[in-house]
């Protein structure tokens, strides 16, 4: 009777630590580029990032008010300082724009990372 009770409660505690992990450095590289890069098209030039740097913060549930702004109830938000290159490939030029960015570090209702931007300085400018 222990037995049946136990796996149980094992896989919840399992799915429970799962949807509580903090985000790595390849998670939040993945989620930047999947916003950011793009490919050229006859309206804009072609976007690809370089990640310079990132610090990881505290985390904690997410509370009220960053679910007002999107985030899932519940979800655990990891503060993070993204330092980052946007580069822009024109056809005459190429431009580089570093940002540093302090952001939300979070898994969607999909359970896929997302960041939100909560501030960005441009320390080239």
């Amino acid at each position: 009777m222990r037995r049946l009770l136990f796996i149980p409660v094992m896989a919840f505690l399992v799915s429970c630590s799962a949807n509580a992990q903090k985000p790595t450095r390849d998670d939040v590289t993945k989620a930047i580029k999947s916003t950011w890069e793009k490919a050229q098209t006859s309206f804009e030039p072609k976007t690809t990032v370089t990640i310079n740097n990132i610090r990881f913060g505290t985390s904690e549930k997410s509370n009220y008010a960053q679910q007002l702004e999107g985030v899932p109830k519940g979800a655990l938000i990891t503060n993070a300082k993204i330092d980052w290159t946007q580069n822009l490939f024109y056809t005459n030029e190429t431009q580089h724009v570093r940002r540093i960015m302090t952001a939300w570090v979070y898994k969607n209702s999909f359970g896929e990372w997302e960041i939100m931007n909560t501030g960005t300085v441009y320390p080239d400018k």
